[in-house]
């Protein structure tokens, strides 16, 4: 049996509810006929949450100031496939986090993509990197990369990097049957999940009123009479903060 459950997904000052139809039952359903290729819609739906999943990572790790690498090749270092290519950035990243504990006495935590498509049209371009990682000294990135070999940014501090995480993979040629990201697992924090509960109406979501709404859907089937719902805010800083501590703390949360 199949009933309307939301549940919430708290990823830094992120906070995302959905509603969607569970199992509440533990009986199993045959799991024949869903051989052959992915449709179309699925591979989109994959992309997203794939996109969704690397956005959770970076809202949860970083803040304005944190850095986004592009590491690119001059025609003497390129690479001759995709594979070397993540063996070179693999290497870069070891190198770096041990120069970044030294220096910080801390883990490095990086996300990296490998990239050879254009996030626009989906063509071929030329293989490069996308590297998400804390705020650093431009000379360490350097002593490590050749300095006319990679260009940086700050991210912003809006706590929201889904149009990031989108960008980045994309630029990986989502689809391949890989793994599209990677990321550091030592000292990372990761999405907390809230256990889900029955709700009547999809979409009947309360917002705080500080909370800045980024994303909102509700899709209803008047054949079917499914129902869904997704939102996604970003709660101010010091109120994130709070929750955070109260959580921690083992207080009740609002769902």
């Amino acid at each position: 049996m199949k009933q309307l459950m939301r549940y919430k997904i708290i990823s830094g000052r992120v906070v995302e509810k959905r509603d969607v139809l569970m199992e509440v039952t533990r009986t199993r359903k045959p799991r024949g006929g869903r051989k052959g290729k992915s449709t179309i819609k699925q591979v989109e739906r994959n992309e997203r949450e794939s996109v969704l999943a690397l956005a959770r990572f970076l809202n949860c790790n970083y803040r304005g100031g944190d850095l986004f690498l592009t590491l690119k090749y001059s025609d003497r270092r390129l690479p001759a496939d995709r594979a070397e290519a993540k063996r070179i950035a693999k290497n870069f990243i070891r190198r770096l986090a041990r120069a970044y504990r030294k220096k910080h006495g801390k883990a490095l935590i990086w996300a990296l993509v490998t990239a050879d498509r254009s996030s626009k049209t989906g063509d071929p371009v030329r293989l490069h990197h996308h590297v998400v990682l804390n705020a650093m000294d431009w000379e360490l990135i350097a002593a490590n990369w050749p300095a006319d070999e990679f260009s940086c940014r700050h991210l912003d501090d809006s706590g929201d990097y889904t149009a990031v995480a989108r960008y980045m993979v994309r630029n990986a040629g989502y689809g391949r049957g890989e793994q599209c990201w990677s990321s550091a697992k030592k000292g990372a924090k990761r999405p907390v999940y809230s256990t889900p509960v029955p709700v009547q109406q999809a979409g009947s979501v309360r917002v705080p009123k500080e909370a800045r709404i980024v994303e909102r859907e509700l899709h209803e089937s008047a054949e079917s009479g499914f129902s869904a719902a997704y939102i996604r805010y970003i709660m101010p800083r010091e109120r994130a903060e709070q929750s955070h501590k109260g959580r921690k703390a083992g207080g009740r949360q609002d769902e």
